[in-house]
C-alpha cells in the first residue's frame, strides 16, 4: 500500500529520508487534502527510470532476456501472439503496482521477457507487429 503524507510532515527531513529508504518505493505527498507531490529515494528512483538490460545477451537457453516493452494497450495483443505461437514470456511492468495505480495505466508500459531459445522467434514476431508503428 503507497505511502501518504501531508505536507507539514515534511519538517522533519530526517525522518522522511529514512521513512524514503525503508519503504523503496514512492511516498505521496498531500496538499489541503490532494495529491502535490512524489518523493523517493534515490535508489528507488534509479530502479524506475533504469533501462531493462536489453543489450545483455543470456549465457543459457533457459534464461530469460529482454524481448521488447510496449503500452498497456499494445501488451494485451502480443501476450496473445506470443501464446498462440507456443512462446514463454513473461511480462513486467515498468512502474510496480503501486505508482502505476497512482499515476494511471497509460503511463505504464510492460516489459516482456523470454526465454533464449525462443529469443529469435518472439523478435520476429515483434518485428512483424510493430514494423508499421515505427514508421
Amino acid at each position: 500500500m503507497p505511502k501518504i503524507i501531508p505536507i507539514t510532515d515534511l519538517r522533519n527531513t530526517t525522518k522522511i529520508s529514512e521513512l524514503c529508504h525503508a519503504k523503496n518505493e514512492p511516498i505521496f505527498i498531500t496538499k489541503n487534502g490532494y495529491s502535490d507531490l512524489v518523493i523517493m529515494s534515490m535508489e528507488a528512483y534509479e530502479a524506475l527510470t533504469e533501462p531493462p538490460e536489453a543489450e545483455r545477451p543470456a549465457k543459457t537457453p533457459g534464461e530469460m532476456c529482454f524481448l521488447t516493452e510496449q503500452s498497456p494497450i499494445w501488451a494485451g495483443m502480443l501476450a496473445d501472439v506470443l501464446r498462440q505461437h507456443g512462446i514463454p514470456f513473461v511480462q513486467e511492468s515498468s512502474l510496480g503496482a503501486g505508482l502505476a495505480i497512482k499515476t494511471g495505466g497509460l503511463t505504464e508500459s510492460i516489459r516482456y521477457f523470454v526465454p533464449t531459445a525462443y529469443l529469435a522467434a518472439a523478435q520476429s514476431l515483434v518485428e512483424e507487429l510493430f514494423a508499421k508503428e515505427a514508421e
